[in-house]
């Protein structure tokens, strides 16, 4: 059978397919049936033949159709006869789990060990500090702390929300210092208001239409026409600039379509063509690139970048594809690589034609040359290497995991011995961070606690070869060769201070553009690609500042000149502070 021949559809109700069973059952086929059945067998030699040429474990395979619910790994009960521990509900086990966690960290007194000299680790390592952990058990009592759930009735305060108006509700005939009316002879004075007030929150549409009716006369003798001038609010354009930055989120973060916002604001009787929102949109994007660019270059000179690809749509790349078929490059990706400037978090995208080695290396482009090999961590995979560059590259941790997790129905007590020791690691790499550890001091905890253990699995995969416990070519086999093959960069975290252990949350942070890929599908053009992820970035290191991407988009329209001059000013984490001065400036000048 022709491996790219497809199984033809076997049309078929309820019924019919329960009276073909009985026929089955009872030894009383019909000439019709025997077709049925050829249909069916060559359905099943082609999907195993699929599963062969993919290299795919009918586990995976699983969870290709239905999804897979969790990663995460339950360990297995030592007694089976209902013991209380069995009875346990889930919630009791992570909090087993954050207690063992703190009895780790809690266990190693002492002092920290003296981080190890980078060597390579393509074989075990070997633990070369005696020292133990100079864990701050104060500073953990308190972080645990400051983690126990708030008692209360669990509505939010007043003054947790930033109001859009604020109204003052005065007296109409009583004043501080005036005689109480009860006539006790006692004078009234000022108390300390509610702080945040009372509030009502009052439904509105996505845009609020404000109609200017001009009155204007004419002359009966001389013909001329005179207008009344505008109010001070009026504004020339006829978008402002709020209600565009609304609509970048509906259409970036909310990855609501332009065609379906139209039917959405067309409901509400605001006719707005999908085309005058993209235009809208684009102007935000106009306002707002430079300082994407400059974000760029501050990320470049940070000490870590983490990157992962998803794939991406183009409707003119696809179709230059269509009319050139012998084009090396036809894929289109979108990249997301997550890192630091000054000190804050920051989240870029890139779609296109580029992956995300190349990607890297445009972004790397921008570093200085003075600073020495920024921390790159990224999947295994080849176009992930920034070629042009000199990086210290780490592997993603939780990828090796998955291969064993992909696999652990069929070879269940060997992934079970895996998936504990890496819990273990990860156990300790959460303590450093409920320590709140710097780079050093957590290379020197993971080196006191973790080493032992990837060196314990190093010589459990070493001996599954040399034993010959199993085939080099099943799942099981690839899972360790994987591991094996990229070990150096697997533990990079066991070497190099700071080194991430995985890039999980650029996994967690791709999730945004998959969104948007779910409902709008594809970008019309690289031009739209561009301005999707520009704008996406944005709102993203918005989110990571926790400061309002609505505002921050509709400051940049409003000070474009300024954003242009000194796009560095404008970043999400001090774009406030620039507006602040700006005031106080302009303040100073009018007295």
């Amino acid at each position: 059978m022709a491996k790219r021949e497809r199984p033809e559809e076997i049309p078929m109700t309820e019924e019919e397919l329960k009276d073909l069973l009985s026929r089955i059952k009872e030894k009383t086929l019909q000439d019709s049936d025997y077709a049925t059945l050829e249909k069916l067998i060559h359905f099943v030699v082609w999907m195993q033949m699929k599963l062969q040429s993919a290299r795919m474990t009918m586990r995976k395979f699983r969870d290709m159709i239905f999804g897979c619910k969790t990663e995460k790994h339950k360990k297995k009960k030592k007694d089976d006869k209902g013991s209380e521990e069995e009875k346990k509900p889930e919630n009791e086990d992570a909090a087993e789990s954050i207690d063992s966690t703190i009895d780790t960290a809690t266990s190693q007194p002492g002092q920290p060990p003296t981080p190890l000299s980078t060597t390579d680790t393509s074989a075990p390592l070997n633990s070369q500090s005696d020292a133990s952990n100079d864990a701050d058990l104060s500073t953990l009592d308190s972080q645990s702390d400051k983690e126990a759930p708030k008692k209360g009735h669990g509505k939010h305060a007043a003054d947790e929300y930033t109001p859009d108006e604020v109204i003052e509700v005065k007296h109409d005939n009583l004043n501080p210092g005036d005689f109480c009316p009860t006539e006790c002879g006692g004078r009234l004075y000022s108390i300390p208001i509610t702080p945040g007030g009372i509030i009502r929150i009052y439904g509105q549409s996505s845009a609020r239409i404000v109609s200017y009716r001009f009155h204007r006369l004419r002359c009966a003798l001389c013909g001329d026409t005179f207008t009344p001038p505008a109010p001070p609010e009026y504004l020339e354009q006829k978008y402002d600039a709020h209600f565009k930055a609304i609509l970048v989120l509906h259409k970036y973060f909310l990855a609501t379509p332009f065609y379906r916002q139209e039917r959405f604001q067309d409901m509400l009787n605001i006719p707005m063509a999908a085309t005058t929102q993209w235009d809208l949109v684009e102007s935000v994007g106009d306002c707002a690139y430079p300082v994407f660019f400059a974000l760029e270059g501050k990320t470049a000179n940070g000490d870590n970048i983490e990157h992962d690809d998803t794939h991406a749509k183009i409707q003119d790349v696809m179709r230059d594809n269509k009319l050139n078929p012998d084009k090396e490059r036809t894929g289109m990706y979108t990249t997301c690589i997550k890192g630091t400037a000054d000190g804050h978090p920051v989240c870029l995208y890139y779609t296109g034609t580029q992956h995300g080695g190349e990607n890297v290396s445009q972004l790397l482009s921008k570093r200085e040359t003075s600073l020495p090999p920024i921390r790159q961590m990224c999947d295994a995979l080849a176009a992930n290497v920034a070629k042009e560059y000199k990086t210290i590259l780490c592997n993603c941790l939780a990828h090796g995991r998955r291969k064993f997790k992909e696999i652990e129905l069929d070879f269940p007590e060997e992934c079970d011995y895996v998936l504990e020791q890496l819990g273990q690691i990860y156990k300790h790499d959460a303590t450093t961070k409920a320590l709140n550890m710097s780079a050093t001091e957590r290379l020197a905890y993971h080196q006191e606690n973790s080493l032992s253990v990837m060196n314990d699995l190093w010589g459990w995969m070493q001996k599954q070869f040399k034993d010959k416990l199993v085939e080099p070519n099943s799942g099981l086999g690839r899972a360790i060769k994987y591991m094996k093959n990229h070990w150096d960069k697997l533990t990079r975290f066991l070497s190099v201070a700071g080194a991430l252990i995985d890039n999980n949350l650029v996994e967690q942070a791709l999730k945004l553009i998959i969104r948007i890929r779910k409902n709008s599908m594809f970008h019309k053009s690289e031009h739209g690609a561009f301005i999707a992820a520009m704008l996406l970035s944005l709102i993203a290191t918005c989110e990571l500042a926790a400061k309002n991407p609505v505002h921050y988009l509709t400051e940049l329209q409003k000070n474009k000149s300024s954003v242009f001059k000194q796009p560095h000013l404008w970043f999400p984490w001090n774009y406030e502070a620039t507006i602040h001065d700006t005031e106080r400036v302009a303040q100073q000048t009018v007295a």
